[in-house]
């Protein structure tokens, strides 16, 4: 089983020193972030999280759920900012998507409902969000991308990269723009796909390009708790700038 994230291990730790709002934050993202992954057949699940600032929870969050037509959807986004406000709208977002996941076969249009709901309810709030969606066979995902960063995709016997699928505006900006795409990969056995949030690749002091090459680079086909460990262990995670959440997934060979 997945490592639970760094927010669910020591609440005592971090609590005492927060006051009544940031207590009130971690509270509400602790009941929302998984504290474990389900078991379900056909892939391997393995998640982090780490709140980007000691007393700063954050909107970071990920997802995983299966569907009644046999689908598992698989989700992370970022709500921007940090404290109480932040996690409220992140647990929203999430709760609404999970709805529209029922009623929708399409990640695309799951996201564009989703769209419209952040747009009127959450005005003002910058959230990105990735939904993809893996196959009863578990052999293919389709995907769509509000705005989020592409996840890493690594095939056994090939080099990862990035999945090539097309990434459309962020979540809340308005009902008037070009319908939501989606791209479909292959996932065969031996393969993980890596979800993650800016914070992971993002430093102040270099361009974005060069956090992803470097997580491109580490991540292989391989246990999905492995990968997770990895990446997590290379990057600067014990005092991040900004929320941290990974959520891996592989179909086993």
């Amino acid at each position: 089983m997945p490592r639970p994230a760094a927010a669910h291990e020591s609440p005592q730790r971090l609590v005492g020193g927060l006051d009544a709002e940031h207590a009130a934050a971690l509270a509400l993202q602790r009941s929302l972030l998984p504290a474990r992954l389900p078991d379900i057949p056909g892939v391997e699940l393995a998640a982090r999280y780490v709140p980007g600032h000691a007393f700063g929870i954050g909107g970071d969050w990920y997802d995983v759920f299966t569907l009644p037509s046999g689908w598992l959807g698989v989700v992370i986004g970022d709500v921007s900012g940090h404290g109480l406000a932040s996690a409220v709208v992140m647990g929203r977002v999430r709760s609404a998507l999970r709805a529209y996941a029922l009623i929708c076969d399409d990640p695309a249009e799951a996201l564009t409902l989703l769209n419209r709901k952040v747009h009127h309810f959450e005005a003002g709030s910058l959230t990105t969000a990735l939904y993809a969606m893996i196959s009863p066979g578990r052999d293919r995902i389709v995907l769509s991308s509000a705005g989020h960063l592409r996840p890493v995709l690594v095939r056994p016997g090939a080099a990862a990269e990035l999945a090539d699928i097309p990434v459309d505006p962020p979540l809340g900006i308005g009902n008037r723009m070009p319908p939501r795409r989606t791209g479909t990969v292959a996932f065969p056995p031996g393969a993980v796909l890596l979800c993650y949030t800016d914070g992971l690749i993002e430093r102040r002091d270099e361009v974005i390009d060069i956090g992803l090459a470097r997580l491109i680079g580490l991540v292989k086909a391989d246990n999905a708790e492995r990968v997770c460990a990895t990446v997590m262990a290379a990057g600067d995670t014990e005092q991040p700038g900004d929320d941290v959440a990974v959520l891996a997934v592989r179909r086993p060979a």
